[in-house]
């Protein structure tokens, strides 16, 4: 388990790899330090690629290694005596700590974890362990490199903007990324609550303004009207008021408004991370809906109609296309039995009756899956590998 399988000079340790430290205070710095030593770095991966495929107590190895000093870091457990890196170190924290990221640094005695993070600066470079022989290095939630089916690679889009751009450019679907530029990421709360409960499960995304959909799905439970509303309202009185409160700031600082003005900021500000934390709760709780067998229901406009929902469709058969997130390769002709299970099948077929409708899959292991009909392509696609640029809202 000692055999390096990440060159010095591979790409994905060269998406890592910085450039040497140059003043004297960052060259005392051995997060920086391992930053620039390639031959650290890729003992590093290989560590972490090991400690992968382990299972402790029945349970699989997944965490985050965060590359700092403590110096660099306001809020986190420092152990007494830092724990040399190795896989079997690394398989016990990271199962004692699977969501909390480990603090890890370099230096003449090799590897080390020196703590746990509870609190991450900006900009930190992140190695995380995302399923059996998946590793994932980013930094600010930009994906750099990603190893997969032991392939290592560099994502053509590296984050959520660049990724929504992507499907929207191959699947002819620019209008609808202009209109709802925002859902992206709204989306991403609710299908990680569904990656992180482990059951998977399929929300799928009507048009608000057209409901010819309704007839080709069967409610086992439906939301009232005023209920559909409860998570629209929500988002939409917190932007409105994040926008209030933004301005407000902007004409404090800016000498146009009196500083007498400051409690009422001070209240706005409050109000709006209330309505920023019941938005947050309320996309988890959407994500949750999912832990039944059936799909949760909601429009483009984030109103919730029902979940536990049957999707109607007919048997027959054809092919669709698949693009992969991360390479950005398109294949053409794919058989529905090679896109997985029968929720994925399921989500394919509904798609190709109603073309207005988009569906998320995720599946027990965490795969995330997009359905959607293609205008360019004129046929059902499928983006998939979503999850690997996710990982990092898994915290939240």
């Amino acid at each position: 388990m000692d055999t390096c399988l990440f060159k010095s000079d591979s790409i994905f340790v060269n998406a890592m790899h910085a450039l040497p430290a140059q003043d004297d205070a960052q060259k005392n710095d051995r997060a920086a330090a391992l930053l620039a030593d390639a031959a650290q770095l890729s003992q590093l991966c290989t560590t972490c690629f090991w400690a992968s495929l382990e299972e402790e107590e029945g349970r699989q190895v997944r965490g985050t290694l965060c590359l700092c000093s403590p110096e660099s870091v306001q809020l986190a457990r420092r152990f007494t005596k830092p724990v040399p890196l190795t896989v079997q170190s690394l398989v016990a924290l990271l199962t004692a700590s699977p969501r909390t990221p480990l603090a890890v640094h370099g230096g003449l005695k090799g590897l080390e974890v020196w703590g746990i993070l509870d609190s991450e600066p900006e900009g930190l470079l992140r190695l995380r362990i995302a399923g059996n022989g998946i590793l994932l290095a980013s930094r600010s939630r930009r994906v750099l490199a990603l190893l997969h089916q032991g392939v290592a690679s560099i994502p053509v889009a590296s984050d959520e903007a660049s990724l929504s751009q992507l499907v929207a450019r191959t699947l002819g679907k620019d209008r609808a990324l202009e209109q709802r530029s925002n859902m992206p990421a709204k989306l991403i709360r609710v299908v990680t609550t569904m990656i992180r409960h482990g059951h998977g499960g399929t929300l799928v995304l009507v048009p608000p303004e057209d409901e010819s959909w309704r007839s080709a799905v069967s409610f086992r439970f439906c939301f009232d009207e005023p209920s559909t509303k409860v998570l629209y309202d929500s988002v939409h009185n917190f932007e409105s008021l994040m926008g209030d409160a933004t301005r407000g700031y902007d004409d404090l600082v800016a000498g146009r408004t009196s500083c007498a003005s400051l409690t009422a900021l001070r209240e706005q500000y409050e109000a709006v991370n209330f309505l920023r934390t019941l938005s947050e709760s309320l996309f988890r709780r959407v994500g949750e809906l999912g832990l039944i067998d059936g799909a949760v229901i909601m429009d483009m406009d984030l109103r919730l109609h029902g979940f536990g929902a049957k999707l109607l469709f007919g048997p027959e058969e054809f092919h669709v296309a698949a693009l992969d997130a991360v390479t950005g390769t398109l294949r053409r002709g794919v058989a529905l039995a090679e896109l997985g299970g029968m929720r994925h099948q399921s989500a394919a077929r509904f798609v190709n009756a109603n073309r207005a409708t988009d569906v998320f899959v995720v599946s027990q292991d965490g795969r995330l899956s997009m359905f959607a009909w293609s205008k360019h392509l004129q046929t059902v696609a499928v983006v998939q590998h979503l999850e690997h640029f996710i990982w990092e809202y898994q915290a939240f």
